[in-house]
């Protein structure tokens, strides 16, 4: 989709336990102290021909993750860390205890709150042409796999804390992961361009997005036979991080100073389809297949890659600023860059560090290469994201092409 009428004005990120932002929020757990907790089995290739059981608990390797995948610690809310020590305190033995889920996650609101207020900053004092009215808030939408009643009262408290209450504003929840960006830009552009925000050049909306694993932190302790055999129902509590994330999108400043989303798109990956409706359940249950992530990103962020530098008329991509992509894991992260003939220095990581954060991934990514734009005054004006994921309990892979407008 064309869309040089939409440009982003800032973009920060906030993971826990990570980097001066994050600190206070949580902490970085090993991936080896996550797997010891977890316990799993390897399944038996072939049935033991012997009469007594053989014992296999915990004899995945507690390196597993960081071997296989790269990934050595991830991101923990100080709320979930809770809620985890508490699963292995009831249920030390694995399978009996319910999940202990909290009314909300105070670290997550706190964490959300602070990226917009870090990327409200950026768009003021990099943005922004001094003495310039602030411009009306034409909306808020946020993104994130789950969430619950109290979840748009959060977000009014947060833009309250932030100094944007707006009664009555519009203010939707997206019920997605890693790719929600796609959706969440095209009700941007229809509240920026098709309602009364389209006569205020200076009109915003907030796009804000978490990453809150409290309510599964139950499942971070030994899980019951067969489960614990089972490599999709125990590798993702171990990988996955939290974090919040913050863009403040607007129209294209006439005098420059934007990064303009010239275009972005997104297909469906129609052999990945991770929402099943088991009998015992009665509402949608998403199983992801552990090996099938791996054939869908190296088959479809590659193609998405490349649709984004397309889109911007490049050639190749050493041409760009930053290529984003989506962090499932470092190490295929890698293999699909450098298959693309990208280099090193314009694809950013921090997977390794804080696992994978899901939809605030993209958020992480362009706070750095926006940070580091504006670092060096020589860096080059492109940046492509590609990104795969859950869109409204499908999945889809898409891109997003950004050229900077370099102030007149």
């Amino acid at each position: 989709m064309s869309a040089g009428s939409l440009a982003i004005k800032s973009a920060r990120a906030v993971t826990a336990g990570y980097g001066p932002a994050g600190r206070a929020f949580g902490r970085l757990v090993a991936t080896d102290e996550l797997v010891e907790d977890i316990a799993p089995k390897r399944h038996p290739k072939e049935p033991q021909d012997t009469k007594e059981p053989q014992d296999t608990a915990g004899d995945v390797p507690a390196s597993f993750i960081r071997e296989k995948l790269g990934i050595e610690s991830v991101a923990t809310t100080h709320t979930t860390d809770a809620l985890t020590a508490q699963a292995l305190a009831d249920d030390p033995g694995g399978g009996t205890a319910g999940p202990a889920h909290p009314l909300f996650n105070p670290d997550i609101d706190a964490m959300t709150t602070q990226a917009l207020r870090l990327a409200l900053d950026d768009h003021t004092r990099v943005s922004r042409r001094p003495g310039s009215p602030p411009g009306t808030l034409a909306g808020h939408i946020h993104v994130s796999w789950s969430g619950d009643d109290r979840l748009m009262f959060a977000l009014a408290e947060a833009r309250r804390d932030v100094g944007w209450h707006t009664p009555g504003l519009s203010s939707l929840h997206i019920l997605s992961g890693c790719a929600g960006l796609f959706e969440a830009l095209d009700y941007a552009q229809y509240l920026l361009h098709h309602a009364a925000a389209r006569n205020d050049e200076n009109a915003l909306v907030f796009l804000t997005a978490s990453n809150d694993l409290s309510a599964i932190a139950h499942t971070r302790r030994p899980l019951p036979a067969p489960q614990n055999e089972d490599l999709d129902q125990w590798l993702f509590p171990a990988i996955f991080g939290e974090g919040a994330g913050a863009i403040v999108l607007g129209h294209p400043d006439r005098d420059g100073g934007d990064w303009v989303i010239e275009d972005y798109g997104a297909e469906p990956v129609t052999e990945d389809w991770r929402v099943t409706m088991p009998p015992d359940q009665n509402t949608p249950h998403m199983v992801i297949r552990a090996r099938g992530v791996g054939a869908t990103y190296r088959t479809h962020v590659p193609l998405a890659a490349r649709r984004g530098l397309a889109a911007l008329q490049l050639d190749t991509f050493d041409e760009l600023h930053r290529l984003c992509l989506h962090e499932s894991n470092p190490r295929m992260l890698a293999e699909v860059a450098a298959g693309l003939g990208a280099p090193g220095a314009a694809v950013h990581s921090i997977s390794s560090t804080v696992g994978t954060l899901a939809g605030v991934s993209v958020f992480a990514l362009l706070d750095e290469a926006f940070h580091s734009h504006r670092q060096s005054p020589d860096a080059r004006d492109a940046i492509v994201c590609a990104l795969i994921g859950d869109v409204g309990g499908s999945v889809s892979a898409g891109h997003a092409s950004l050229r900077y407008s370099r102030p007149r």
